[in-house]
């Protein structure tokens, strides 16, 4: 009887060798670029800048260009580039950099504080939408352009704003935006003749936006546009607020406040420290004003921060504590904090 044949061994196609062998290079370069990029980043910068210091008087050599052409084509690869990572990283230096020399509240004057709060603000415009800094339609004044002209004139005179927005039927009917000046042109042309004034045909065409555009973009579009006033919608196209250019340029420098202008800070120190503020002022505010970190992603408002951490509409008098802070609920309309009592943490304490 034969011997039995020992198995061969199975044929092996040299492709799979070298496909096997591709992707460990791949996961060794995925492994290197990891660590790598930002050396290769650093590296670009730091000739850029010595680029610069010599007054470009010196022709690149061969060794730079070829650091160059690889940092970019290793950044290529992962979807990104020289700039756009070095912007990144350039932003993220300067706040770095701002809370770096950030020192004890009692004793920075208040021109530093100022000067810092001003810095965020501009990192911030291009991630923070105009929902967050808007006028919300509870507290906009709008016109019914179905009165009578010689009540809407009266109306317009009352009101401290110049652009009025004008609606038909139905308050989520934005006709068009009447400014105050163009209106006393056309009561001054009439006389005391005023049933001939068509309101909606002085009014502007109104601009819409939504609610999630950012202060950068809508800055922007103010500028090309050569417009102040846009209405801000949700997705579903019901009016939510206006936004103005003033508005974008308060959230950079502060409040600009003029002789006209309504005192509706909502907030009032209390001799123990602590703050009555209204349920509608902004967590922005506070943060920029006080210099809290609040968190603001999940709430625009102080009472909607309490409503995110509370999971439930709280009752008067209840007291909750998120982030060192105690927050006493003061006053409620229906489902709405009206107003609360905020106690920020002892000076020297952790506020995040």
């Amino acid at each position: 009887m034969p011997p039995e044949a020992l198995p061969s061994a199975p044929h092996t196609d040299p492709a799979l060798w070298i496909l096997l062998a591709v992707m460990l290079a791949l996961v060794g370069l995925s492994a290197f670029v990891s660590g790598a990029v930002t050396a290769l980043i650093g590296l670009s910068r730091a000739r850029a800048h010595l680029h610069e210091q010599e007054g470009g008087g010196r022709r690149d050599g061969l060794a730079g260009r070829l650091c160059e052409g690889v940092t970019a084509l290793v950044l290529r690869l992962f979807g990104s580039s020289i700039r756009t990572a070095a912007g990144a990283t350039s932003a993220g230096e300067l706040r770095d950099a701002i809370e770096l020399h950030r020192g004890e509240a009692a004793a920075e004057p208040e021109e530093v504080r100022h000067e810092r709060a001003m810095l965020r603000s501009i990192l911030d415009l291009g991630e923070v939408p105009v929902s967050d800094v808007m006028t919300h339609r509870r507290n906009l004044v709008t016109i019914d352009a179905g009165q009578q002209p010689a009540q809407i004139v009266d109306e317009v005179l009352a009101s401290p704003y110049t652009r009025l927005p004008l609606w038909k039927d139905d308050p989520d009917n934005i006709v068009g935006v009447l400014h105050a000046k163009a209106l006393l042109r056309e009561v001054r042309a009439h006389g005391t003749q005023l049933e001939p004034v068509d309101v909606v045909a002085l009014a502007a065409q109104p601009w819409f936006i939504p609610d999630t555009t950012t202060l950068l973009d809508q800055l922007q579009a103010f500028r090309e546009r050569r417009e102040h006033f846009a209405l801000v919608v949700d997705e579903y196209g019901s009016l939510m607020g206006v936004v103005t250019l003033e508005d974008i340029l308060e959230e950079i420098v502060g409040d600009i406040s003029d002789e006209l202008d309504v005192n509706v800070a909502g907030v009032k120190p209390q001799p123990n420290g602590s703050y009555v503020i209204d349920g509608w002022v902004t967590i922005r505010d506070l943060n920029r004003e006080f210099e809290w970190r609040l968190p603001d992603d999940k709430a625009s408002t102080i009472a909607g921060l309490v409503l995110y951490e509370a999971r439930k509409i709280p009752e008067v008098g209840q007291v909750f504590t998120f982030y060192g802070f105690r927050f006493e609920i003061l006053r409620r309309q229906r489902h709405q904090i009206a107003a609360l009592r905020v106690t920020p943490p002892a000076t020297g304490e952790d506020r995040q």
